[in-house]
């Protein structure tokens, strides 16, 4: 246990309604897996010129890929500034059939061409569009360089896990800030009961926003800079049978409940939620189905649903910063692990709540 693990402890913060997973990660959903590429060097060019790369991505495998699949999707965008593609297909069509990555802006092209490569080398015939979503990490990552190698690309998608994912400055989190200090990656997970049955809702974050709004901190270059550029990316898994409409209604109820506990802070910088349902899977194999029978959950129960994400989201954001480390990068530039003070400040601002425990 670190520090702040322990200061979460001291502070007796209240639980919320709903208990934890198992692993307390978007990996409680069965099937779904995640995998990190983390590019941490320094190069000197031809001119003399030096540069820092502290970059890479995140990929949530949502089933076993190498089968024929459509997922019901569906996504919210707030101050949409992030380039996600793939995004006109799923609002119209709401379906996933793809890995969801989570990149630097520069190297969308170049992972989207690597999930084709990857759904063609398991002898896929539908895996489009590829769903990646590009973030700015320019503060510590010079971006003009850091271009991933497709062979790394695919060795994230074959080696994702199933276990607990990684946290903090991992796959694309190593560029990553937060509140103006280190962000990162961050996932938990909740167990609900709908109908006397059980169910999980996992959570995967990207936290690189608020930075133009820290936490008492005097604005200085580090905190000033990408104003409105930051973003929040948020993955949701859930195993419960939705319909397209629920899922849309609830991404845009999450980002609001955000909003409404203000663990947005005001901030000026894109928040995206996207989500989709490993129940109801449609199969796209030639001798599969041309009727397809679902279930979905009364729309009263979506309550409990937003409810459950909620708590989920905001202890994702919490661990984001819990597990992270110091990052210094291109310009010399540093950036720090929250203080224990302001981690205090951010628990009480935001009401921390922390599931219980099974």
């Amino acid at each position: 246990m670190n520090r702040k693990e322990e200061i979460v402890a001291e502070m007796k913060l209240k639980t919320g309604k709903f208990p934890r997973g198992g692993k307390n990660s978007i990996t409680d959903i069965n099937g779904v897996k995640v995998g990190h590429l983390t590019v941490n060097k320094d190069i000197q060019e031809a001119s003399g010129e030096k540069t820092s790369i502290r970059t890479g991505l995140t990929a949530i495998l949502p089933y076993q890929m190498d089968k024929e699949m459509r997922l019901f999707t569906g996504m919210f965008m707030q101050r949409g500034k992030n380039e996600i593609t793939g995004y006109e297909v799923i609002d119209d069509f709401c379906y996933l059939n793809s890995p969801l990555v989570i990149t630097n802006s520069f190297n969308v092209g170049r992972v989207y061409n690597a999930i084709l490569s990857y759904g063609f080398s398991l002898s896929r015939e539908e895996i489009w569009p590829p769903l990646v979503i590009g973030v700015n990490d320019s503060y510590l990552n010079d971006m003009r360089k850091s271009i991933l190698d497709e062979k790394e690309i695919l060795n994230v998608f074959h080696n994702a896990s199933s276990g607990k994912a990684e946290e903090g400055s991992v796959g694309i989190g190593l560029g990553l800030r937060a509140f103006g200090w280190k962000g990162g990656i961050g996932t938990s997970s909740r167990i609900l009961y709908l109908g006397h049955q059980q169910f999980c809702c996992g959570v995967l974050v990207a936290s690189n926003y608020s930075n133009q709004n820290s936490l008492e901190k005097p604005e200085t270059e580090s905190n000033s800079t990408q104003n409105g550029d930051g973003s929040l990316i948020i993955i949701v898994g859930v195993d419960i049978p939705l319909a397209p409409y629920q899922i849309k209604l609830i991404t845009s109820s999450l980002v609001s409940s955000l909003s409404s506990v203000n663990i947005l802070n005001n901030c000026l910088d894109s928040i995206s939620c996207i989500l989709f349902s490993t129940a109801n899977p449609m199969s796209m194999e030639k001798e599969g189905p041309s009727i397809y029978e679902f279930r979905l959950v009364d729309d009263s129960l979506l309550a409990e649903i937003i409810l459950a994400g909620t708590e989920a989201i905001k202890e994702a954001i919490f661990n984001s910063l819990l597990k992270t480390t110091p990052v210094e990068g291109r310009l010399g530039r540093k950036v720090e692990t929250i203080p224990d003070n302001e981690f205090k400040k951010l628990l009480q601002k935001f009401g921390g709540v922390y599931g219980r425990k099974n």
